[in-house]
């Protein structure tokens, strides 16, 4: 059996790695990665862009994962070109905008029909449609493809959203677009009685994934576990079994692709606590358990990826790298991204 674990926000960032991982009891994870061989690379550097390769999911201008979505969540893709244009609050601090996510804020199934219906109405002759399949996943259909890459809203939550922004040559527009949008939605009585309420207003779109339906080639993949939706979608459409996250590796007997993400959100808006909790969490019922696997022979490999600041880094041990007992080093040294 192999498993490819798949750990968005492993490494932190490195002023934090020592204070975060030096006094912290980790010692199945600190083994894994000291005896694995490590990699990197650049050109699959997030989650969104590494399942799509390992599911057979061809690039376009962008890895085409609002249609993919938007399938699962009951629409119908046909022949357009669609973005995900998911809602966000854009909080300023000092002369830059930090996105905060849905994953932040709640939003009812409502309220999203009332922000599509003024976008709708406000953009009817650009002929743009956003349709709100989801309280925290809507979908912007486009007359054409516009000329630009995006930045998924993962990579973007918590961030300065500047270096993110579409890019391309119709990327300035798109620029002025997200402008526009704010100052619509600023305005909206849905927005005034969210504030009432204390609820983050929802000040803008992230607009990513764009694409139009893929046809998906065979994946070798035999099945993932994932809790994350898109994920799950992603699976769906190529064909390959999948199911939520067990709540320990000792529930996975097939070769399998997992996504871990319980890291996810701390190392987002630096919860420093949160992350060390996770990562014990982790330790203690995936880490343990498939180091223990590797070691008796009931896992032939393991690999984990992580990946950020446009890098996936990669650990793959068999049970002979179990015993190269001088590689001994510790959990933050291990954690580092490589130079950019």
């Amino acid at each position: 059996m192999n498993l490819t674990l798949f750990i968005p926000g492993l490494i932190p960032v490195a002023e934090m790695s020592l204070p975060l991982l030096g006094d912290l009891p980790v010692p199945a994870l600190t083994t894994l990665l000291a005896r694995a061989g490590r990699s990197q690379t650049r050109t699959v550097a997030n989650l969104e862009a590494a399942l799509c390769q390992r599911l057979g999911i061809a690039q376009q201008q962008d890895w085409p994962i609002a249609p993919i979505t938007l399938l699962a969540d009951g629409g119908v893709p046909a022949e357009h070109y669609w973005l995900r244009a998911d809602p966000v609050h854009l909080r300023a601090t000092r002369d830059q905008l930090m996105l905060v996510d849905s994953g932040a804020f709640t939003v009812s199934q409502n309220e999203a029909e009332q922000f599509a219906h003024a976008f709708n109405q406000h953009f009817q002759s650009d002929g743009y449609l956003l349709s709100p399949l989801h309280p925290k996943r809507w979908y912007l259909r486009l007359n054409r493809p516009p000329l630009m890459t995006t930045s998924s809203v993962n990579a973007v939550a918590g961030k300065h959203i500047e270096p993110y922004l579409p890019q391309g040559s119709d990327g300035l527009a798109w620029h002025r677009f997200y402008n526009e949008i704010q100052m619509l939605f600023f305005s909206l009585p849905v927005n005034e009685l969210r504030e009432t309420r204390g609820e983050l207003p929802i000040n803008g779109l992230w607009c990513w994934g764009g694409g139009i339906m893929p046809v998906v080639k065979p994946a070798t993949v035999e099945r993932l576990w994932a809790n994350d939706r898109d994920a799950r979608a992603l699976a769906a459409a190529a064909g390959i079994s999948h199911a939520d996250l067990p709540a320990s590796a000792d529930a996975i007997r097939l070769s399998s692709l997992v996504i871990l993400d319980a890291l996810t959100g701390a190392a987002q808006y630096g919860d420093y606590q949160g992350w060390r909790e996770a990562l014990l969490q982790l330790e203690e019922h995936w880490f343990a358990p498939l180091l223990a696997r590797l070691k008796s022979g009931k896992l032939s490999t393991l690999q984990i990826t992580t990946f950020d600041q446009g890098h996936a880094v990669h650990w793959q041990a068999g049970r002979s790298d179990l015993y190269k007992l001088w590689r001994r080093d510790s959990a933050a040294q291990s954690l580092t991204f490589p130079a950019l």
